[in-house]
């Protein structure tokens, strides 16, 4: 008898993590026009509810923890909530306030620990306890496209884009936040390592380094975060799925960092272009 895990294409999990602990992510979606991409569009209740049936017509699952996008963010938290009062509470519905890995690793630990027997409710707390810890910076090019989506003031965007500079920001209970700013991308990137550090200091912790369009400085942001924790095997790369990058730009590098709750948990192995 096992607790399901379902989350949204936002947590950016690797594939490998999504097959092997049986995780089901739904999409958000590109909303184009003319074949521009011109907004972005949550998961519907009924996209969910379909997931949470198919989920629950299996004997051996005995419940379903679902943690998705901030709801500051996105509907689908929403959708999710509607759907699940479909099923009687057998699925549990948790607003991680974060996005991208600081959730999609708190998700996959969850499912990890859930294959290995732990509960629903317990699997529901875990969730909501590395969620409530994780944390995201990401160094923009320009806060304009977050403020085109409508998730940052247009002063805030106007106050990030002067004189060129380059935006540094911060997600934390939801939100989004200007946590710095550098006129170079380079100094930027400092910025963002200089606020890592009371997070890398927690001790067992995952880091995922993200990007979009930054390959070659994902890479270089991975190699200078390794040499700052004695666990390098635990920083990883992982692009920005198209929602997110829709709303961040090309050429944004962010990091996330997300408690680790068990260190037997199976961490991928860099791929040889990334490793130091």
């Amino acid at each position: 008898m096992t607790v399901r895990l379902v989350t949204d294409s936002c947590a950016d999990l690797p594939a490998a993590w999504v097959r092997d602990f049986g995780i089901t992510v739904v999409p958000l979606h590109v909303v184009q026009e003319d074949d521009k991409a011109v907004s972005t569009a949550a998961v519907t209740p009924d996209e969910l509810a379909a997931n949470y049936a198919d989920l629950l017509a299996d004997p051996d699952c005995t419940g379903v923890v679902s943690v998705h996008l901030s709801k500051e963010l996105s509907r689908t938290w929403q959708s999710a909530s509607d759907a699940a009062t479909r099923f009687g509470g057998r699925v549990l519905v948790s607003d991680s306030r974060g996005a991208g890995m600081a959730f999609g690793a708190a998700v996959a630990q969850c499912a990890w620990a859930a294959n290995n027997g732990l509960g629903l409710s317990a699997t529901y707390d875990l969730a909501a306890r590395l969620c409530r810890g994780a944390s995201t910076y990401a160094a923009l090019e320009s806060l304009e496209y977050l403020r085109r989506g409508g998730r940052i003031s247009a002063l805030a965007a106007i106050f990030g884009s002067a004189l060129a500079m380059r935006p540094v920001i911060v997600l934390r209970s939801g939100s989004v936040d200007l946590a710095a700013k550098a006129r170079t991308t380079t100094k930027a990137h400092e910025r963002l390592r200089a606020l890592l550090r009371d997070d890398l200091a927690r001790g067992d912790v995952l880091v995922v380094i993200h990007h979009h369009e930054a390959a070659e400085r994902a890479g270089e942001m991975a190699s200078e975060i390794r040499k700052q924790t004695p666990f390098p095997e635990r920083v990883i790369i992982v692009e920005f799925d198209e929602v997110l990058a829709w709303h961040l730009g090309p050429g944004t590098v962010g990091v996330s960092v997300t408690d680790l709750v068990d260190t037997e948990f199976p961490i991928p192995s860099p791929s040889p272009q990334d490793a130091d």
